[in-house]
């Protein structure tokens, strides 16, 4: 009886797993190349929809456009290539120019050298006094 109940959560697990794995799967394209549309009809598509591209990629067998809305959004789109029905979008709050521009400060600061009179602080150094070492 006491098997049946440890059994009982894990089988549970194990369906919701499997249930959870075309969902999963789903967002590659599998569209054969020769159903594909060009990557000019892409364009256009993203124009009527009043979108600057300022990247158009292939991406999981799908086409992935960066670019901004009409109102000026930043966003990203996963388009299926044969329909050019937009399966995934999101929107990008700040642009890659602004993340890069944050790591190189943080970089900057991460590796600023202290002021050149000042030691940096240590165990084995104490401020007005000979270092002491050992040499064997």
């Amino acid at each position: 009886m006491k098997r049946n109940l440890h059994l009982k959560p894990r089988l549970a697990t194990l369906v919701l797993a499997v249930a959870a794995l075309p969902a999963v799967a789903s967002s590659d394209c599998d569209v054969p190349a020769a159903r594909w549309q060009s990557r000019e009809a892409v364009r256009q598509m993203a124009a009527q929809q009043g979108w600057q591209v300022e990247r158009l990629k292939i991406d999981d067998g799908c086409y992935e456009i960066r670019g901004t809305d009409a109102q000026g959004q930043r966003f990203k789109a996963k388009l299926d290539p044969e329909t050019l029905q937009v399966l995934k979008i999101k929107s990008r709050e700040r642009d890659d120019h602004h993340k890069d521009r944050d790591r190189e400060r943080e970089r900057r600061r991460d590796h600023t050298p202290q002021d050149a009179g000042t030691a940096p602080s240590s165990p084995l150094f104490t401020p007005g006094s000979a270092p002491r070492g050992q040499v064997q």
